[in-house]
């Protein structure tokens, strides 16, 4: 399915003649046929975040609507949102943060959630190495029915989370899922992701929300073509 004209003009709320200038003076990639403008959704969040444009949350939306389905990384990490600056020089008070922020369904306990985290902490490390932690509950279950959430925190001073290369972590991603499947399908396109450089660059920038989550939705949706 190709993006129209139109769709592109209203998901990034520009007028016509400023997407004109994009094709025209700053090579925004396009088919024309008969006349018409049709666009890839990847393709035009890749020259986005090449170019600097502003990324709108229409903008974002742009991979999820072109590939129904088939997104699950993406729309998670949308609920969940990007959070910085994250206080806490120990795992418990990070977590403590990290859940007042989430959002989450009023009849989740977080009080309980936030033992389970520490819980499956103490189980074994959720740190990935070069700085990176994943923490999640050893039962997804029990989130049955929820929408998956996946939280982006970056901290504001690097804890020890006893990763196995050593290295003190400064980026969470929380992941909420309602099942196992889910919970190892969130895993592995995560897992995917943080293996591309411009993944790996954008976190590393500490960029704002938008360029990394479209960052993120041209990562997904390349996991999406190569399986």
């Amino acid at each position: 399915m190709q993006l129209t004209f139109r769709e592109i003009e209203n998901a990034f709320e520009v007028e016509e003649k400023t997407l004109y200038q994009w094709l025209n003076e700053r090579g925004m990639p396009a088919v024309k046929a008969n006349d018409q403008y049709y666009f890839n959704s990847v393709e035009v969040l890749e020259w986005a975040l090449k170019y600097k444009v502003r990324l709108t949350l229409g903008a974002l939306k742009l991979c999820e609507k072109n590939r129904p389905g088939q997104d699950i990384f993406t729309p998670a990490l949308l609920r969940g949102g990007v959070h910085f600056g994250i206080k806490g020089g120990r795992r418990e008070e990070i977590f403590r943060e990290v859940l007042s922020l989430l959002p989450l369904p009023g009849h989740i306990d977080r009080s309980s959630l936030m033992e389970m985290l520490i819980s499956r902490e103490q189980a074994g490390t959720t740190g990935i190495g070069n700085g990176i932690a994943i923490p999640h509950v050893k039962h997804p279950v029990i989130f049955a029915g929820l929408d998956p959430v996946i939280g982006l925190f970056f901290l504001e001073k690097p804890v020890d989370f006893a990763a196995l290369d050593g290295e003190r972590v400064h980026t969470l991603f929380v992941i909420l899922s309602g099942s196992f499947k889910g919970h190892l399908s969130l895993l592995s396109r995560l897992a995917f992701c943080l293996q591309r450089e411009s993944v790996q660059a954008v976190l590393c920038r500490r960029s704002n929300a938008e360029d990394i989550l479209a960052t993120f939705q041209v990562a997904e949706a390349k996991t999406v073509k190569t399986s």
